[in-house]
C-alpha cells in the first residue's frame, strides 16, 4: 500500500524540499519547523506523507514539537497510508530511546482502529504495523504494556488476525536467534519472550477453534454456526501462520536454509525440540490438514535432534487429529509420511527394535495403506524385510 504522484505534483516536491532542509537548518530557521507542521495539515495525502514519514528530521532542532506533531498524526490522520508511514518509519527510530512516548502514540492509534472500519485495506495495514510494533516492544524490549495488547488481540482473532500474524512474522528470526553460533544473552532473552508471546497466541486461538468446531458439529442454529465458522477460520489461519514461521524459519522447507536463520546442526535441533516442546504440543492440536502437514514436515526435519521424540510426536498427530480430519487422504500427506518412514529405516532403524514403537510404525503405514496409497502399501508389505 503506497501513495504515488506525478511529475507535476509540485506541492509534493515543495514539501519534500522543506523536509530536506530541516536536518541542516531547522535549528537556525524555526520557520522550517512551522512549514513542516503546516504540511501535515495539507488536504493531499501525498503532501502530508513527506512530513509524516520523515518527522524525525526536526528532532534535534525541536524535539517537543516533533512529538506534538506525532501525537497529532496519531489522533487526526485520516489516511491509513500516511499513518502507517509515520508509525513504520519515523516513529520506529525512537523505539529504544523513547519507548514510553512511542507507546503513548501507539495507544492513540490502537484506540482509533474502528475509525478505519470502512477502509478494510487501510485497517489491515495499520494492524500489521501495530503487530510489528508489539513484536519489537514486547519481545525485543520486554515492555509489559505491549504484552497486554497482545493478550487483547489474541482473545479476538476475527478482529485482530492481521496484527497477530504480523507479530509472529516479525519474530521469525527471533524464534531461532538463540541457536546461532554467535548468539548472545540478549538473543536468548528475546527468544524467551517471543516464545511466550507465541504460546499466548496459540493457546487462545486453539481454545477458540475448539469451541467453534464444537458449535459447527452440533445442532446449533444457522446463525450461530455462521459466527462459529468465522471464529474457527480466523483462529486456524492465525495458527497456520504461526506454524509457517517455525516451518520456514527452521529451514525445513529449503535445504539451503534461505527461508530463515535455520537449525543447521543436530545439536541445535535437539535444543529446539526441548525448548519448543510446549509450543509444538499446542500446534499438534490444530485440526487443519495444511497446518498438520507443515508440522509433520518440520518434525521430519528435526529427526536428527531426537529420533524417538519426533517419531512419537508424528505418530500422535497422524493417529489423532490427523486421522480425525482425514489427513491420510491427502496425497502430499502420503508422500511426506512415506519419505519420513524411509528415512527412519535408513538412518534410525534401531529405534524400532522396541515392539511398541514398531507397532506404531505399522499403524501409521496401515492408516495410509487402507485408503489406497500405493507407496504406503508397498512399504508396509516390505517392512518386515526392511527392519531385519
Amino acid at each position: 500500500m503506497s501513495i504515488s504522484w506525478g511529475n507535476w505534483a509540485v506541492r509534493v516536491y515543495a514539501a519534500e524540499a522543506w523536509v530536506s532542509l530541516a536536518p541542516r537548518f531547522a535549528a537556525e530557521r524555526p520557520e522550517i519547523v512551522d512549514r513542516i507542521s503546516e504540511i501535515l495539515t495539507d488536504h493531499q495525502p501525498a503532501v502530508r506523507l513527506q512530513a509524516a514519514q520523515n518527522l524525525q528530521v526536526i528532532n534535534m532542532a525541536a524535539s517537543a514539537r516533533m512529538w506534538e506533531m506525532g501525537e497529532r498524526i496519531a489522533m487526526e490522520e485520516t489516511d491509513a497510508r500516511v499513518l502507517t508511514a509515520y508509525l513504520g518509519r519515523s516513529l520506529r527510530r525512537f523505539s529504544h530511546t523513547e519507548p514510553e512516548r512511542c507507546e503513548h502514540i501507539l495507544l492513540i492509534v490502537k484506540g482509533r482502529l474502528d475509525d478505519f472500519a470502512d477502509d478494510a485495506v487501510g485497517r489491515d495495514h495499520i494492524q500489521e504495523c501495530m503487530g510489528g510494533w508489539v513484536a519489537q516492544l514486547q519481545a525485543g524490549q520486554g515492555r509489559s504494556l505491549a504484552g497486554t495488547w497482545l493478550d487483547e488481540w489474541a482473545a479476538d482473532p476475527v478482529r485482530f488476525q492481521n496484527a497477530l500474524n504480523s507479530y509472529t512474522s516479525s519474530l521469525r528470526g527471533a524464534f531461532f536467534g538463540r541457536y546461532a553460533g554467535e548468539a548472545e544473552q540478549g538473543d536468548r532473552e528475546m527468544n524467551d519472550r517471543a516464545q511466550e508471546g507465541l504460546a499466548k497466541i496459540l493457546r487462545s486461538a486453539l481454545d477458540i477453534s475448539a469451541k467453534a468446531h464444537a458449535v459447527l458439529a452440533s445442532g446449533a442454529p444457522d446463525g450461530e454456526k455462521r459466527a462459529a465458522g468465522m471464529e474457527y477460520s480466523a483462529a486456524e489461519r492465525v495458527i497456520h501462520h504461526a506454524m509457517n514461521q517455525l516451518y520456514f524459519g527452521a529451514g525445513a522447507h529449503a535445504k539451503n536454509n534461505e527461508d530463515g536463520p535455520g537449525l543447521t546442526t543436530a545439536g541445535a535441533k535437539a535444543l529446539f525440540l526441548t525448548d519448543y516442546a510446549g509450543i509444538l504440543a499446542l500446534l499438534q492440536r490444530s485440526r487443519e490438514p495444511a497446518t498438520q502437514h507443515h508440522l509433520i514436515e518440520l518434525y521430519s526435519y528435526l529427526i536428527p535432534g531426537n529420533p524417538v521424540v519426533v517419531f512419537t510426536a508424528i505418530h500422535a498427530i497422524l493417529t489423532g487429529p490427523g486421522a480425525d480430519e482425514g489427513y491420510q487422504f491427502e496425497s502430499l500427506g502420503s508422500a511426506a509420511v512415506v519419505k519420513m518412514v524411509r528415512r527412519y529405516i535408513a538412518d534410525h532403524r534401531s529405534i524400532f527394535d522396541d515392539p511398541k514403537r514398531r507397532a506404531s510404525l505399522v499403524e501409521i503405514l496401515q492408516l495410509f495403506s487402507d485408503v489406497g496409497w500405493t507407496d504406503a502399501i508397498r512399504l508396509l508389505y516390505d517392512l518386515p524385510d526392511l527392519l531385519r
